[in-house]
Formats: structure tokens, sequence, C-alpha cells
């Protein structure tokens, strides 16, 4: 039973690092050595909005590593092996897994089966086998964070849409998931792909990314109307999780178009259809981050292929002796803060 540092749940709105006790990995488990990880939006969340997360949790889902150890029944791993966890852990045998929809795995306690202590010296991942992939020789600890959840999450906004090469997308809020989903656009052939965004240095990092145009929020319906010539977009994407936001996206989508919302509503009791009629046959689809070991391995091919680069979005390096410090700034998007490489 390892003794270990893990960033908690302190309070509403506040973490700490403590020393626990780990335990040894129990059946179809493996103890993870932490080498990368990194904050996300939905830590904010649990940590801000959503008390059903009780204090003393252990934070943090995106982690890569070395297995330590493995449990009984554990047959794709062994301890050496480098691996990047799933932010949502599945059995790999239920219905919901057995219909390829791993990340609400039944066995495991959808929706509360996210790993929790990757933002700590190790972490326990259950369901090894269907939640944990090798990195490839060709994939560093900085990409392959990313395929832990938010390039899976913004991919899978695109491909819920069903996006084909040619068809219009606007991307609203280009944080990381949206940054993500701007990626997803370019790589399955979207053109235009339009980022709305409001803050400099994530405009820039959205063209960077393969935007095609970059709109202001204040005026994003009139532009993206300018831009499609009146039409509207064939996908519109909700990375916000705002209201406004996802009235917006219906307002600018075409008729027959889809809205795909991937915004955490965590901070909102209901999320309301607008009234003025601009739903009206358009498809409106939700998504949460697909999950699994051929998900995460799908996408590490993309970057150890060439295909896809999401490391720019590290703009900043810490280290988790500082992780308060870096929640801080992570919260409030200090110094241009986009995603943040947490070393041990």
């Amino acid at each position: 039973m390892p003794r270990v540092k893990t960033c908690v749940k302190e309070d509403t709105g506040k973490v700490a690092l403590v020393e626990h006790d780990l335990p040894d990995p129990g059946p179809g488990q493996a103890l993870i050595r932490t080498t990368l990880t990194t904050i996300c939006g939905s830590d904010i969340h649990i940590c801000d909005d959503i008390p059903e997360v009780p204090l003393g949790m252990p934070m943090g889902h995106e982690g890569v590593g070395i297995v330590e150890a493995v449990g009984e029944g554990v047959e794709r791993f062994s301890p050496g092996d480098k691996v990047v966890a799933c932010c949502l852990m599945s059995c790999g045998s239920c219905d919901r897994c057995n219909d390829d929809q791993m990340g609400i795995c039944e066995t495991l306690g959808a929706p509360m089966n996210l790993v929790f202590g990757a933002q700590g010296e190790a972490f326990i991942c259950s369901g090894a086998d269907h939640s944990l992939a090798r990195l490839p020789k060709g994939v560093d600890d900085r990409q392959a964070m990313f395929v832990a959840d938010v390039l899976s999450t913004g991919f899978g906004a695109i491909e819920r849409a069903e996006l084909r090469a040619g068809q219009s997308v606007a991307i609203f809020a280009q944080g990381p998931v949206g940054l993500c989903a701007t990626l997803g656009a370019k790589h399955y052939g979207a053109e235009p792909i339009i980022a709305v965004e409001g803050l400099p240095e994530r405009r820039e990092m959205a063209k960077r990314l393969g935007a095609t145009h970059v709109v202001s929020p204040g005026n994003a319906q009139e532009e993206i109307m300018k831009i499609t010539g009146g039409r509207g977009v064939d996908v519109a994407v909700e990375c916000l999780g705002k209201q406004e936001t996802f009235e917006n996206c219906c307002k600018v989508t075409r008729l027959g178009g889809t809205v795909s919302s991937v915004g955490v509503y965590a901070g909102i009791p209901s999320l309301s259809l607008p009234t003025d009629g601009s739903f009206v046959h358009r498809k409106i689809v939700t998504t949460f981050c697909p999950a699994g070991a051929r998900r995460l391995e799908y996408l590490l091919d993309l970057i150890e292929t060439g295909k896809v680069d999401p490391t720019p979005m590290l703009t900043h390096d810490s280290t988790l002796a500082n992780i308060v410090e870096s929640y801080d700034q992570f919260r409030h998007r200090h110094d241009g803060v986009i995603k943040i490489a947490i070393t041990m």
C-alpha cells in the first residue's frame, strides 16, 4: 500500500495537496505511477459546482504514467508499461460497453466512472484492460496526455454531429475542448471552420489549429451569417456550457443542420430550448468524452502519424508541489493559460 501525495477537493472552490495511502490494485485494476497530469475545466466544475463529489476526493482524470502493479485478471498490461488512462473507466463487458458506449459503463457506475486521483504521484485505474493504452514509441507524455479527455471530447463533438468533409462548422468557445473540436473539424475536412472566441490568445490558437475564421462572441450571429452567405452553418458546436451560447448555436445553424452540445452545464440548473423556433428542424445532439482503449489507440495513432498535433495548447508548465497555484491560474485564466503540463 503506497503512500502518495495527491491533490484533493478540500472545500468548495478549494484544493489542497495531501498525503494518503493508496490501496493495492484489486481485480481488474492497475496502479499507475504518474509522470504527467494536467487540470481540466471539469476539475473546476467538480471543485466548484458539483456537491455530489465529496470533500477529500482525489482530483484529476488526465494522467500519463508507468504501470507499477496490476490486480488479478489484468491481461493486457504489466509493470513497467508506459500508459495513458482514459478519463472514464470501462469494464468492457456490460451492455453499454458492448454497445461501444464505454464512457457510460454500467458496471463502474457512470457518471461516477471518472478516474479520480491522476493529479497525484500515483492513482488506481479500474477496468485497466479496457481503460488504458500503451504509448507508441513515437508519442511522448505531453502528446499522450491530450487523448485522456479533451482531444477525445473535442473530436467526439464533431463526430457525433456526423460532420462531413466540405461542410461548414461554427465552434463556440475556444477553451481546451473547443480548440480540440477545431482540430477535429480540420482533421475531418470541414470548410469553413468558424471559431467564436473573445480572448486574444485563444483566438490566435484557434487560427493556429485550423480555424479559417475567428469571430467575436458579441457579433457572432451576424458574422457567421455573413461568412455563410446567410445560410447558416451545417454544424454548430457548443463548448462553453451557457444558455446564451446554446441559443446562439441554434440561431446560426441552417435548417436541417446539427447543434452538437459538449459544454458542461454544471453551473446552471437547467437548459431551455429557445422559443423563437430557431431549434425547429435542427438536430440537437449531446455528447461526453468517447472512452475505451480502442478510442485512446485511435487518437494516439493520429498523433504518432502526424495527422494531429494538440501540443501547442500546452502553454504552461508546473509541478505537483505547485498545483494549488496552478488551479488558481487555470480557474482565472491568468497569463494566457490554456493547458498546464504538471510533472511530479
